[in-house]
Order: structure tokens, then sequence, then C-alpha cells
């Protein structure tokens, strides 16, 4: 996948702009503030119907007005070109337009164009909480998987549901499980199943790709992979009469504290380098070096999965890692997947030894109209 246009209205700090990509290789340079990772954001928009910067939409809109507009042509593997438009209002919200059709799930455009992100933000997912790592998990299987996107999506919608319910039952001092609630419980069982069993799968089949990337990135020959302790241990036959134990046991709990205390909202996720969760042990270097991995790792599997290339967001990459590793990475893809990479000014490429002359390439400044 290669997105050729990008034109923004409204968007952050761009009125209205209109941008030109080559095939390989794409530099953004700018000072900081300019708008360099407003245009990563603009493309993860069209991928992922959201912005890896902020969960309120309305704070993309540019000062002084009440919607943005985003246009991407993109290129698939076949040649084929695509035509996105997402268009967001304060008063209408998001509206998803594929191929000038407006898709009624906005949902459907997950998978379409495959992008990863890598930006300083994303060291969050190897030190934070366990939130972070299952989302992780959860958008590589929803890009590869519309199935595991579907239960994961229906079953947010019931866990949901079931916090509203305890917090009314909390207000109105009610304890009794009723059947309202046995219904609701019995359909968050049915999809926690399934999601907990793709999980489980999807592990095993992504730690060969991972250590094989992390060996051949770093001179630390370690062990590492991610690791998975499911809320409900039972993955088996079991599960289904495990998980509603847990319901009904832990129901008067759950009323107290407003919330479901069960279920694979809750599963933990490790990431571990040399037998132990890197949160805690790994050096400022080891983490950046196991991010990376993870995020070379998560475009390979899913390239393997959907047989479409990725789009590479590098955002500010040469200050994330220092130049050896830089090279190794854009080598590593720079001359098979499209690449977009940041930085302030072409300096800090040279420092790094960077050879513009072995890609493809195209070097863009902004504010647009820099030379």
């Amino acid at each position: 996948m290669k997105i050729t246009k990008l034109k923004l209205n409204n968007f952050r700090n761009y009125n209205h702009e209109n941008f030109d990509f080559c095939d390989n290789l794409n530099i953004i340079l700018g000072d900081n503030g300019s708008g360099k990772t407003t245009l990563l954001e603009a493309i993860h928009y069209l991928s992922l119907t959201k912005s890896f910067r902020t969960h309120n939409n309305s704070d993309v809109v540019q000062y002084g007005n009440d919607y943005f507009q985003i246009f991407g042509t993109f290129n698939d593997s076949e040649i084929k070109e695509l035509i996105v438009n997402l268009n967001y209002s304060k008063t209408e919200g998001k509206k998803l337009f594929y191929n000038q059709v407006e898709l009624k799930k906005k949902t459907d455009i997950i998978g379409k164009i495959p992008v990863i992100i890598l930006s300083p933000n994303n060291q969050k997912i190897t030190e934070g909480g366990p939130s972070l790592r299952r989302n992780f998990i959860d958008r590589i299987l929803s890009q590869i998987n519309r199935e595991y996107l579907l239960l994961l999506i229906e079953f947010k919608k019931r866990l949901y549901q079931r916090n509203l319910l305890l917090s009314g039952f909390k207000e109105k001092n009610r304890k009794a499980y009723d059947s309202y609630i046995e219904t609701i419980d019995d359909f968050l069982i049915e999809h926690a199943f399934q999601i907990q069993k793709m999980r489980t799968g999807f592990i095993e089949e992504f730690n060969p790709v991972f250590e094989s990337i992390f060996n051949s990135l770093s001179h630390i020959k370690k062990p590492v992979q991610i690791k998975i302790i499911p809320n409900i241990s039972d993955g088996g036959e079991n599960f289904i009469n495990e998980y509603k134990e847990k319901l009904v046991s832990k129901f008067e709990r759950d009323i107290i504290y407003g919330r479901t205390g069960s279920g694979p909202h809750l599963d933990q996720v490790m990431f571990i380098f040399e037998k132990r969760d890197i949160r805690f042990t790994g050096s400022q270097g080891e983490h950046k070096i196991f991010l990376v991995a993870l995020k070379l790792a998560e475009g390979i599997f899913i390239e393997k999965n959907i047989n479409e290339k990725v789009i590479f967001l590098l955002d500010d990459l040469f200050a994330l890692l220092d130049k050896k590793h830089c090279m190794n990475i854009i080598d590593k893809i720079g001359f098979a997947n499209q690449t977009f990479i940041t930085a302030t000014d072409m300096t800090v490429l040279k420092r790094a030894d960077f050879d513009l002359s072995k890609y493809e390439h195209k070097v863009s400044h902004l504010p647009i109209g820099l030379s």
C-alpha cells in the first residue's frame, strides 16, 4: 500500500494544503510545531479512523473552525487506486467515504490501509500499564481479522451496558443477580471466550517473528517474547463455567465498584526480556530496541496475514534511537515499504551518515514553500 496524495482542510495547523509523496522514502523536515507529526496523524486517521495523539476528534479541528477534512489517494499492491475521505464536524461527528461511497460502519476501513506508527510516545507501550499492551495486540488482530474486530466491539458494548446497570444497582441499593443481568453475561461470556482464544493464538504466531526481528536489530542476543496471563485462567472447555461463576460470585463487589472485575478486558500482557518483565528491569536503551522490534514485527506480521505492504510512519526516529539503529531500521524497510520519516533538518540525517542516494526518495520542507 502506498499513499500518493494527501489533502487537509482545517486539520490542526493546516488550513487548505495538498501534498504529494513518492513510493518509497519520504523525508518530512521542519521545526517543532511546523506540522510534521500532523501529516503522519492524518494518514493514521485514514487507516484507523482515529488519531494516535488524542482521543478527542475536536482537538484536531483548526482553531476557529468546527470541522476538518482529510482526503487521501492510495495505490494498493495491484496498483488499484483507492480514494479515502474522512470528514469530522463538531455537530455531525465523523463520516468516512471509500471510493466516494459512504461507509455505514467506519470500522469497514480497518485493514484496508495498513499503517505502522513509531513515535517517542509509543514508549508507553513497554513502560506503561497493561491496557496499552492489550491495545497493541487488539490493534494488530483487528487489522488482520475482521471477526476479531467485530467480537471486540460487541464485547465492549456489552461490558459498557453491564457497567451502567451496575451503577444503577448501586444507586438503588439492589443486590440481586437477576435474569436481565444474566442475559448480558451470557453474551459477554460468548464473546470473551473467542477473544481469549484468538489472543492466545496470535501470541503463539507472533513471538517467533518478534524474537527474530529483535535479534537482527540488536547486538543483545537475549530471549524476548510477549506473554499473556488471562483473567479467566481456563481457556478450554471450562472457560464458560469459570467466567460465569466469577461474574455471579463477584456481582456484589462489582456493584460496589461500578464496574465488571472479570474478563479479557483485564488480561495481563507482559513484554518479557531475558525472562523478566521489561517494564521493571529494562534499561532505557533496551526499552527502545524492544519497542522498535515490536513495531517492525507488527508490520511484518500484518503484511503476511493480509498480503499487502504496510506504510511505516516513523516520527522523530533520529531522536528516539542512535544512528546505528536508525540506519538498521531504514535499511530493513526503506527499500520494500513506503516510509515516512520526520526530522527537524537535514543535519540530523547527515550526522547519522544517512545516504539518501540509495533510496527513491522525496524531501519535503515545512512550512510549505521553504527550500
